[in-house]
């Protein structure tokens, strides 16, 4: 790894997300607004309890409030019957998991942690990157910028969600091809944190049969995990009404877009260019040809409750034009860990 690339490039990145918790924290009216706690979510009193006065926004708010409510209660036993599918929420339990230090922080200071682990996940997911490039050409070298100028990203920063955290330990992942069960962990722990994140490494395990590891660790990681939820919350494997037939679930919020203003109608237009992209890159012969096509699909048959609103959309969706711009600069990972991984060596 080229260090200074990567730390000049994650500096950039942090110094991004730092602006664009900024600019929230000015928009919802301090720092708490980043959670998006809803006027008449039940999480409300809980939060509350913990932070006192905080802005409330109107319905029922938005996902960082989840997040931060189950990193408060772990298990579950508190937290879970005041959310609408809770398996499916407590599914992504690595954000909240390790934000929390294992559950010992709540408050102010889960808060803030939620927030430098998601500028942590920014920042290494673009020094990864900008580490891969180093030293190559224009455009190559500004693969970086796939994160630093990814509208999905900067909602999740913003939002404090759980997609940097999956994107950047897919990056990881991806970066770490070859040496065996490093990536392959880093694999689960995307997956745990995103569980569709699963479509980078499950098709990867297709290019090479013998590194059938690369399907088996996360999907062991994220299976036992659902086991669990369905033993203890219930549900524990249900999609929540996320997928639907082939483009039904884009035609059906289509009638929704009227309604979106400018903001929002970005956030789709990345989505939906970044699915066409998908679609394009998945016809070329690179070594990322089945993850993109495995993303595209899922964009292809995501719901409305997806394709609803734009920023819905754009997180879903941010990891395609990461994977479509590495492909573009590296479609063969000539002289890389990836190589070395496509050749069946170790």
């Amino acid at each position: 790894m080229d260090r200074r690339a990567f730390w000049r490039w994650a500096a950039v990145g942090f110094g991004a997300g730092l602006f664009l918790v900024w600019i929230q924290s000015l928009a919802t009216g301090g720092i708490a607004g980043l959670l998006q706690v809803g006027e008449t979510s039940n999480l409300r009193p809980l939060i509350e309890n913990q932070l006192g006065s905080i802005p409330i926004v109107e319905g029922p708010g938005h996902d960082g409030q989840i997040f931060y409510a189950i990193a408060l209660d772990l298990s579950g036993d508190e937290v879970g019957p005041l959310l609408d599918h809770a398996s499916y929420r407590y599914r992504r339990i690595l954000f909240p998991l390790v934000a929390s230090f294992g559950g010992v922080l709540d408050g102010w200071a889960l808060l803030y942690s939620m927030i430098a682990m998601n500028l942590l996940a920014f920042a290494g997911a673009t020094g990864l990157l900008g580490a891969w490039v180093a030293g190559k050409p224009r455009p190559t070298a500004l693969l970086p910028l796939v994160v630093l100028l990814n509208p999905g990203m900067w909602l999740s920063v913003q939002l404090l969600t759980s997609d940097a955290t999956s994107v950047a330990l897919m990056v990881a992942g991806l970066w770490w091809i070859s040496p065996g069960i490093k990536s392959d962990s880093l694999f689960a722990l995307s997956g745990l944190a995103k569980d569709v994140s699963l479509a980078t490494p499950l098709p990867l395990s297709l290019e090479r049969p013998r590194r059938i590891s690369r399907a088996i660790v996360p999907l062991a990681a994220l299976g036992g995990w659902m086991l669990y939820l369905e033993l203890t919350l219930g549900d524990g494997f249900a999609s929540r009404g996320n997928l639907d037939w082939p483009f039904a679930g884009i035609v059906t919020a289509s009638s929704n877009w009227a309604t979106l203003d400018g903001r929002e109608w970005v956030f789709l237009a990345f989505a939906l260019l970044s699915a066409a992209f998908g679609a394009y890159f998945s016809l070329k012969r690179t070594w990322l040809r089945l993850p993109i096509a495995a993303w595209t699909l899922l964009a292809v048959i995501s719901s409305n409750w997806v394709w609803d609103f734009g920023n819905n959309a754009a997180r879903a969706f941010a990891p395609i034009i990461v994977l479509v711009a590495i492909a573009g600069a590296q479609p063969t990972a000539e002289a890389s860990a990836s190589e070395r991984f496509l050749a069946g060596t170790r």
